[in-house]
């Protein structure tokens, strides 16, 4: 007897449940959010992992009625996200399905980044001071009168960084709203409104879930280390994957377990990403899906599991899932994700990423660099880098050299020859 599962837009990281559940033995079905994918998503989807594949017409609610009628005579156990487009819409299919999921009723809190951080303040636990306007008046009203500069100004809806800007005068803020409102973000949503938040102050960390009938596992839990760029926000640096335990370690677990119950995450993979004040962990923001741009196999080394194997483990094989509850992950050995930035725009003559990196004594692999003739362009956001490289190593200190030899090599140039 054939058993379905349903993975609603498995690009970037969703890309990799599809071939992990079919070693099961399982049959996939791929259900698309909107017509068309994503421009920044196109390359990552394969198409031939699936076995089904159903596409909307249109994005209308009476278009989603008729392919949850159309499931339904598969009788698929499971509906799930693949990406950040995918969330709402797994979330409406599972509903009409009759699928274990998370509930439509608080879908919002898990997209809508104003919604995610009221229902943390009604939680009882620590949130972000914010202002939600479509008025750029009132959004240099709110950000006057809260008189601590930066404030952050970014879409409600998006991802990757999209269009986050840090304004240091209410002049700056109204430019950074102009180019928000009304304009479409990365994920293909028009920005109706523009979100005005105090930014927090500490050093920042990931936080990777996986959750089954409203237990949580930590699966992961990373240093993120980002810098501030000219005319944008702030672009990842490196990502250091920490031992589960230690003090900070320690307050993230018990935040997150409390905040992602808030955030009506009953099942499946989350990503967070946290913020570590004087006061304790603030949550920035939760997605409930997998962390993106990930080289799974390169976390299987280091911890020997990943979000996606935990992911696909949680559906496929739900009592070894649950048996992992309360238990803490051990580190077989270091890793980190170092995430490259350009200064530069143009043409890419050459590729010199792996004949340079490949040399280096950590070095593991690297995801997205542009091949010869494609455009790199300055990095502003996570879909502007021109790479991800993986170091692995026993030797914290060897990661740490090669990182260091990584950003001479990016700083001189030698990384990509341009046209």
């Amino acid at each position: 007897m054939k058993r379905y599962i349903c993975i609603v837009d498995a690009y970037s990281t969703g890309a990799e449940l599809a071939p992990v559940f079919k070693k099961d033995g399982w049959t996939c079905i791929h259900i698309q959010s909107s017509p068309e994918i994503p421009l920044e998503y196109q390359q990552t989807f394969r198409h031939e992992t699936f076995d089904f594949l159903i596409s909307p017409g249109d994005e209308s609610h009476s278009e989603f009625l008729r392919i949850a009628e159309e499931l339904k005579q598969l009788s698929p156990e499971y509906i799930i996200p693949g990406t950040e487009t995918g969330v709402y819409i797994a979330d409406l299919l599972s509903s009409l399905v009759g699928t274990p999921g998370n509930s439509i009723d608080t879908s919002a809190l898990r997209r809508n980044k104003y919604a995610m951080q009221e229902a943390l303040k009604s939680g009882g636990i620590s949130s972000i001071p914010q202002f939600l306007t479509d008025s750029v008046e009132q959004a240099k009203k709110w950000a006057g009168e809260l008189n601590k500069w930066p404030v952050v100004v970014k879409p409600v809806d998006s991802a990757g960084a999209d269009s986050v800007r840090f304004c240091n005068t209410v002049d700056e803020v109204q430019n950074a709203f102009n180019k928000i409102y009304g304009k479409k973000n990365k994920l293909g949503l028009k920005n109706s409104t523009v979100l005005l938040q105090e930014r927090l102050i500490g050093r920042q960390y990931i936080v990777n879930a996986v959750s089954i009938n409203g237990q949580h596992l930590i699966t992961e839990i990373w240093s993120d280390d980002k810098k501030e760029v000219e005319n944008a926000s702030l672009i990842c640096e490196r990502e250091i994957l920490l031992p589960y335990s230690g003090e900070v370690q320690d307050q993230l677990v018990r935040y997150m377990e409390k905040a992602l119950t808030l955030l009506g995450i009953a099942n499946g993979p989350s990503h967070s990403e946290v913020m570590m004040t004087e006061s304790g962990p603030v949550l920035i923001e939760t997605a409930a899906r997998m962390q993106g741009t990930i080289m799974h196999n390169a976390v299987v080394s280091a911890l020997g599991y990943s979000h996606v194997t935990l992911t696909a483990e949680r559906y496929v094989k739900p009592e070894r899932f649950a048996a992992r509850l309360g238990k803490n992950y051990m580190l077989k050995t270091q890793l980190q994700c170092i995430t490259l930035a350009s200064e530069f725009e143009g043409v890419v003559k050459v590729n010199n990423c792996e004949k340079l990196l490949k040399l280096l004594p950590s070095y593991f692999g690297m995801m997205h660099t542009p091949d010869a003739g494609e455009n790199i362009y300055r990095t502003t956001d996570l879909f502007t880098n021109p790479g991800i490289i993986y170091l692995c190593h026993e030797d914290e200190k060897q990661i740490d050299s090669d990182h260091a030899k990584i950003r001479i090599y990016e700083k001189e140039g030698k990384l990509f020859d341009l046209a």
